[in-house]
């Protein structure tokens, strides 16, 4: 029974990432995705063809681009610093540096006085990273992600602004199926 929920527990994890994929061309299809940063300034995430995306800032005195050439998975916007100012989180899907097996990573940029600048661009979390998304409630703000278990589960764990980089906060469950981790990284039920 056991080697037979690993077998489906596996089937379950690769369906899940399939139904991402496919949410993700049909969201992104139209190739260009805008949100608000503050009064008067945009932020938009335009889709070139699939590795080939700019993200862009646009206010009424100058407009700012910043090429990302790779797959883009999720596009969020939070303040993830605390410092009163909307960041730009992208998702991308690429190698680094330290990391030479192709997998999903988070991108944190900012808005600097108009200008599209790197704030964190993450080698890895702790585990390989499947989705992640930015939550802010009364105990703050952080980024809560899905992460990929060795047993092929997954967990969900939060990590929360640190000076330079994202530093681990806690796990809030791990061994669980793909199912309730969606639920959990939406916040609708720890």
């Amino acid at each position: 029974m056991n080697k037979v929920s690993s077998i489906l527990d596996k089937y379950v994890f690769h369906a899940f990432g399939a139904l991402v994929v496919l949410f993700l061309i049909l969201s992104c299809s139209k190739g260009k995705r805008t949100e608000n940063l503050e009064a008067g300034v945009e932020v938009s995430l335009i889709k070139e063809h699939d590795s080939l995306y700019h993200i862009r800032i646009t206010s009424d005195d100058l407009i700012d681009s910043l090429e990302l050439p790779y797959p883009v998975y999720q596009f969020k916007i939070g303040d993830v610093d605390a410092n009163g100012k909307d960041d730009i989180l992208v998702g991308v899907i690429k190698t680094t540096r330290f990391d030479s097996v192709m997998g999903r990573r988070l991108f944190i940029f900012k808005n600097y006085k108009g200008y599209v600048r790197p704030l964190w661009l993450g080698s890895r979390l702790g585990k390989p990273l499947v989705d992640f998304n930015f939550i802010k409630n009364e105990d703050g703000s952080f980024i809560r992600s899905i992460e990929k278990e060795k047993s092929g589960k997954v967990l969900i764990a939060e990590y929360k602004w640190r000076r330079f980089g994202l530093e681990f906060k806690r796990y809030i469950h791990r061994e669980i199926d793909s199912v309730r981790a969606i639920r959990i990284l939406k916040n609708e039920n720890i």
